[in-house]
């Protein structure tokens, strides 16, 4: 795995500006939103199409009687949902709804049972879905999105480079289900969109959790906390499930790992560093690496799919005669 001080250090080398007195224009905060940048906009697209389940997140809200405007999670890949749902009151099984074109709001709009009552179906519009019947009550509804990959910030996590310490580091969790819900950190960890970075130490902070290992999934999405020494607090009915002693608690949206798997970390920053060489004038020198990324992502597309290579996926066949169904 390589943390955000590694991808600079592979950066620099792959664009020939290991030497930072020479080039004094690319610190290191601009060459992570390089990275980011990348990020999203190279393997955001290949991920999501995989549709294998990378990236792949659930929020739960509650619809109120009378409003059918809902908005899509502010960290969706590009405001976009994989499956909308709903249930008839909580703990009840979830049913999908049906996406309709914009094109048919005025339709479901002017219906005229279009009364209150259990939603079916939902048209996107902007960063809202709305929904058809309007709810006459308070139903769970379940947005599966795929997840925008964090920022890219100054590593927190290793004594070797970075900030030279490891903060935020889960040391022990409540029990799964229990209530209150509780992280304990070795460290506070640094809130890095703050000039100089500096621990958390509000509430408004809201915090990730992430698995420093694999894909480098999020464990935990956007949570509020409050904090009492090393001791991060979650509202009631957070699910930890995936978090595990080893993971770590970063501000939202910020990260030390990219949000893929090791063996293409790599690959980031060769695909960063083709773009900072091309801005730079040197363009002889990256038409090699520019080859090398290339043949890396097309490795990268044909090993998400299958996710399971022993399961082939199986072609449905509709067993009909001119009668009817065998």
């Amino acid at each position: 795995m390589a943390r955000s001080d590694e991808l600079l250090a592979w950066l620099r080398l792959d664009a020939y500006i290991g030497d930072a007195a020479a080039y004094p224009e690319q610190t290191d905060l601009v060459l992570l939103d390089e990275l980011t940048h990348k990020l999203h906009s190279v393997f955001e697209d290949i991920v999501t199409k995989a549709r294998e389940g990378y990236w792949l997140k659930d929020t739960t809200l509650t619809t109120t009687a009378g409003r059918n405007r809902y908005r899509i999670p502010s960290r969706a890949v590009v405001g976009g949902l994989e499956q909308v749902e709903c249930a008839t009151a909580s703990g009840q099984p979830f049913y999908t709804l049906d996406q309709k074109p914009r094109t048919e709001l005025s339709f479901w709009e002017g219906m005229p049972n279009n009364s209150p009552g259990n939603p079916a179906v939902y048209i996107v519009q902007g960063d809202q879905l709305e929904l058809f019947p309007v709810p006459n009550g308070a139903f769970p509804l379940r947005l599966s999105y795929y997840i925008r990959p964090s920022k890219l910030t100054v590593s927190q996590s290793s004594t070797q480079g970075g900030a030279a310490v490891d903060r935020g580091r889960i040391t022990a969790t409540s029990v799964i289900g229990a209530n209150p819900v509780t992280l304990t950190v070795n460290a506070l960890p640094f809130d890095n969109s703050l000039a100089p970075p500096a621990a958390i130490t509000t509430a408004l902070q809201s915090i990730d959790v992430v698995h420093p290992d694999g894909w480098h999934e999020l464990a935990v999405v956007g949570s509020t906390q409050t904090i009492a020494g090393l001791v991060l607090t979650l509202p009631n009915g957070t699910d930890i499930s995936d978090v595990q002693i080893g993971d770590y608690v970063r501000v939202a949206d910020q990260t030390d790992w990219p949000c893929l798997p090791d063996d293409f970390h790599r690959c980031l920053a060769d695909v960063a560093a083709v773009k900072v060489a091309v801005e730079l004038g040197l363009r002889e020198k990256n038409d090699e690496l520019a080859q090398n990324v290339e043949n890396d992502l097309v490795r990268f597309r044909s090993l998400l799919v299958p996710r399971v290579k022993s399961e082939p996926k199986t072609t449905p066949v509709s067993l009909m005669s001119r009668g009817g169904y065998w």
